[in-house]
């Protein structure tokens, strides 16, 4: 099921239907007899192709867009604002701060993407990580945080930091833990996020990674505190 949702996204599932309306008009050209096909060339033929592409289409994007309402029902994340968007970012506040989730566009071939994010106050020091969802194997690659399930499931890669291993602590390693949708978690400076590679996210999963996301903002404004950040 994660398989189709990371591949069969809104934008594939277009591109599916396009190719299949025109291989199927091209086909019915080839296959029926002269006359039909004769009778198909002509622009009333081209307007009902048309009108089932677009047909298509709507119910697709339609589709899309009750799937995101449904995940606004079914969480605590409310719209930041609607403006006929079909897919609004969404914002709630969890253990202090603002967690926002929203698509993001991610180049013309790749499916829409879905970031959840917050902002760790009064963090100075450089700090560049990036967590990898893989599920298993993870122990194979990047840097050992010493938790095997954790190091199982995630590739640990480090640029630039301090003091890590005090962000990564007992209740953020829970949390973690609890994350089971693909995706990569990234500490970008101030910035905790973490992008998931489809827009077909259910609630569970959506309350699982905003979780995630707060709990390592928390701790990183709670070392900054403390002054060991």
């Amino acid at each position: 099921m994660t398989r189709l949702r990371r591949y069969l996204g809104e934008r594939h599932r277009l591109l599916a239907w396009t190719l299949l309306i025109a291989g199927g008009g091209w086909v019915a050209l080839r296959e029926y007899p002269p006359e039909l096909a004769a009778y198909a060339d002509r622009p009333t033929a081209v307007a009902v192709l048309s009108g089932v592409w677009l047909a298509g289409v709507l119910v697709v994007r339609r589709r899309e867009r009750r799937a995101w309402r449904r995940l606004i029902e079914a969480t605590p994340f409310e719209p930041q604002h609607d403006g006929g968007l079909r897919r609004p970012p969404l914002q709630r506040s969890l253990k202090g701060n603002v967690i926002t989730a929203e698509p993001v566009a991610r180049g013309l071939v790749r499916q829409r993407a879905v970031r959840v994010e917050a902002t760790a106050g009064g963090v100075t020091e450089p700090i560049d990580v990036v967590l990898t969802y893989v599920g298993s194997g993870g122990t194979d690659r990047g840097v050992q945080t010493g938790t095997d399930v954790l190091d199982e499931q995630f590739v640990f890669e480090v640029t630039s930091g301090s003091n890590l291993a005090s962000v990564f602590d007992a209740e953020v390693q829970s949390a973690l833990l609890d994350v089971s949708i693909p995706g990569e978690l990234g500490i970008d400076g101030r910035h905790v996020s973490y992008e998931i590679p489809f827009t077909r996210v259910r609630p569970s999963e959506l309350g699982a990674v905003s979780k995630a996301v707060a709990t390592v903002t928390a701790r990183m404004e709670h070392l900054v505190a403390a002054g060991r950040l």
